[in-house]
């Protein structure tokens, strides 16, 4: 085993400019990090009080009615203070308890929002319930503010003053040199014995021991892209496939008795025919989607004119989406969206989608196929319907394989379509959310300026 390499940078002339800059250094990251975090905690915290006070009310108003609820506001308002206040609202905007801050038409939209009231900013809280009226919840952020500027203070005079004594001890800067020679060693044991999710610590000081770590995890998380790919491929086909090759089988041993008619015989024969059908496709899309999630796609990118795409896909989805008794309206520009990207996918992905509102959005939906720019200058493809939409608690499920709602279950189908479509845009390095169309759903391919040739 040969000697590591000496480090750049740790003659003893340069010492102390090292250890001078390491420690500005940490302390502004230091001081980043818990500015940062801390703010994300107190929030956080102030989310959960807001909250389960929301909670506690809306039950309240679910128990006793709404007027109940505020009397039970204007008595804590007039009893306790602190960074909280409560109003609650009518069905008719009217206030009937709590404290007198906004009127219901000057009320924000539901859920979170700051808004300066007088001469204070508040975090606003608004929640429409379901028993009627709307209760509202103000936190004051001034004493939230003043709590982190406590903690940002104290921790940076301590940081301070512990990176102060760090300093001290750049005589023992070989020994940390070291330290980080073998935290590389250690990474690279733990992968020789199957532990691919090891990784090489990353200094972020730029020398020879980070690009060494810096390849290597690079190379360990491509490969591990690729084995997780292949397990999930090989775990979806052992769980999911099983029922309709059973279902195969069925067909196909009852279609072997002797004593069946013809007619009941042809009838198995062209169920287990359907059957095979939908395993294959479902094969083909998973095998899709490992590839997509895994990057082995990237490999056949080529140019292409995304709005000459959507227009095609267009064309081909019309009569489709005619026979479902729906109209579909495509808009692109005139002039070519040059892209760099799979054109397969992107077409598969389209055309799920496109699926998906025949299939779901109803008769008389209106079905539009948008090609936009996003707002960071790159492409937008969306496929949005009039139809009844995904309820918002879903639309993250929906996107899992082989997850099927409720009320779906009924249609033929595997489940992957959004499956597809998420791990298309993995692929492009872009971004797939499910919206409100107002009334519908709206399905959002935002795909990244980046690859636009």
């Amino acid at each position: 085993m040969s000697r590591p390499r000496p480090v750049r940078g740790a003659k003893p002339a340069t010492l102390a400019l090292v250890v001078a800059g390491a420690v500005a250094l940490a302390l502004a990251i230091g001081l980043f990090i818990v500015g940062f975090a801390g703010e994300r905690l107190i929030e956080r915290r102030q989310h959960l009080v807001a909250e389960t006070a929301r909670d506690y009310f809306v039950a309240f108003a679910h128990e006793d009615g709404l007027a109940a609820m505020a009397r039970a506001l204007d008595r804590r308002t007039r009893s306790e203070g602190g960074a909280f206040d409560y109003t609650a609202f009518d069905n008719d905007g009217h206030r009937v308890g709590g404290a007198t801050l906004l009127t219901a038409e000057q009320l924000p939209a539901p859920g979170y929002s700051v808004r300066e009231i007088g001469d204070a900013d508040y975090e606003i809280l608004v929640q429409p319930m379901s028993v009627g009226g709307t209760l509202v919840i103000y936190e004051n952020l001034a004493d939230r503010r003043a709590f982190h500027w406590a903690i940002v203070t104290a921790v940076g005079a301590t940081l301070l003053i512990s990176l102060v004594i760090v300093a001290g001890a750049a005589l023992f800067l070989g020994r940390l040199l070291m330290r980080r020679a073998e935290g590389i060693a250690r990474a690279a044991e733990d992968i020789a014995a199957g532990d691919l999710a090891a990784r090489a610590p990353i200094a972020g000081a730029g020398d020879v021991f980070d690009d060494l770590a810096v390849a290597i995890n690079a190379m360990l998380t491509r490969i591990e892209e690729l084995m997780t790919g292949m397990r999930t491929v090989t775990d979806s086909l052992s769980h999911d496939l099983r029922s309709p090759l059973t279902r195969l089988r069925g067909a196909l041993n009852r279609a072997l008795d002797e004593d069946l008619a013809q007619a009941d015989r042809l009838a198995l024969i062209a169920e287990a025919e359907a059957e095979c059908d939908q395993v294959l496709a479902t094969f083909s899309a998973l095998l899709d989607i490992a590839r997509a999630e895994s990057g082995l796609s990237r490999d056949l990118m080529a140019p292409l004119d995304l709005a000459e795409l959507v227009r095609d896909i267009g064309d081909l989805f019309e009569p489709v989406i005619e026979d479902a008794g729906q109209a579909l309206v495509v808009t692109a520009p005139d002039a070519p969206v040059p892209f760099v990207g799979h054109e397969l996918i992107l077409r598969q992905a389209l055309g799920n989608l496109l699926h998906n509102a025949a299939r779901y959005a109803g008769d008389g939906a209106r079905v539009a196929l948008l090609l936009e720019t996003g707002e960071d200058g790159g492409p937008r493809l969306v496929v949005a319907d009039t139809g009844p939409g995904v309820p918002v608690a879903q639309r993250g499920r929906v996107l899992e394989r082989f997850v099927r709602l409720d009320e779906t279950r009924a249609t033929p189908g595997s489940g992957l379509g959004l499956a597809i479509a998420a791990a298309c845009a993995k692929l492009h390095g872009g971004r797939l959310t499910l919206g409100d169309n107002r009334p519908g759903l709206r399905v959002v391919l935002d795909l990244p300026s980046a690859a636009i040739d």
